[in-house]
């Protein structure tokens, strides 16, 4: 097993200050030139909901994760959180990185930073993977879906949880379920104020998924079984709608697998990954 070096800075870009670490080999430290897999986290995270998926992935790959907007240890001074904003950031904080492509996996709101950056950087993208997100693939389905569950109160909603251990993006029908873990992911949480309300201004990037045909860039989606704000049936439908992409569905989870089941998504990640070739060699 490799022992891993966290690297961690914050860069000004654009009036803003975005926050990053990078995982990598220690023994070969500056001169780790394994692919690198960016890490974009949702709505109700930060670079620190990947806890579980670093050091596993950090064994084949460089690791990237950040903060975008208004989220973590990132400012939001503009108030300005196009997705496409969210790509130029993430490009910036690369090229500081002297990192010239990577493998783009975007959980829920960072799908929609990874499709932002696809259609400005699509050659700097060796492949995309969609974690339980729309990702602006919208479909009808996926629509009226959404709009269902903000017309129940979206993540700022009412509806009946328990007060330890829960939240709208988990799974909390499982008997077997560990309550102190699930109490985690509210705790992470806590540790800044993301910006919620400005969610509308993610939402209205869209972009098609012909948007994929001549790119030859594999997509895999991933989608927990119970995942009640996009649900699982209807990622699957959009996946379908990709020529090649691969879609996995991973049990006894909801919204975030990543953080429920990361056993079985790390492993799918990684499955895709060199299923489809990716050179571990750099």
């Amino acid at each position: 097993m490799k022992n891993l070096e966290l690297l961690s800075g914050t860069n000004d870009i654009g009036g803003e200050e975005i926050y990053w670490e990078l995982v990598r080999d220690a023994e070969a430290g500056a001169a780790d030139q394994r692919p690198v897999v960016v890490l974009s986290h949702g709505a109700g995270g930060s670079h620190a909901a990947w806890y579980q998926q670093v050091p596993e992935i950090g064994q084949q790959y460089r690791v990237l994760t950040w903060d975008s907007r208004g989220f973590g240890n990132s400012t939001n001074q503009t108030g300005q959180l196009a997705p496409t904003n969210a790509a130029n950031d993430l490009a910036a904080v690369l090229d500081y990185l002297e990192i010239s492509e990577a493998h783009l996996v975007g959980q829920s709101m960072g799908g929609w930073h990874v499709s932002a950056f696809l259609s400005l950087f699509s050659e700097r993208v060796r492949s995309v993977t969609y974690a339980d997100t729309v990702g602006g693939l919208w479909t009808d389905d996926l629509r009226r879906a959404y709009e269902e569950f903000r017309a129940g109160g979206g993540l700022q909603g009412t509806r009946a949880l328990p007060l330890v251990g829960g939240h709208l993006a988990l799974w909390t029908d499982d008997a077997d379920r560990d309550l102190a873990h699930a109490f985690l992911y509210q705790a992470l949480g806590s540790f800044h104020s993301p910006p919620l309300d400005r969610l509308g201004e993610v939402l209205e990037f869209t972009i098609d998924h012909s948007s994929f045909d001549d790119l030859n860039i594999p997509v895999l989606f991933i989608a927990g079984e119970h995942d009640q704000i996009f649900p699982s049936s209807m990622l699957h439908d959009s996946a379908n709608r990709i020529r090649g992409a691969q879609f996995v569905q991973i049990p006894n989870a909801g919204h975030s697998p990543y953080f429920e089941q990361p056993a079985a998504w790390n492993a799918a990640l990684l499955e895709f990954l060199s299923a489809n070739g990716q050179d571990l060699s750099g």
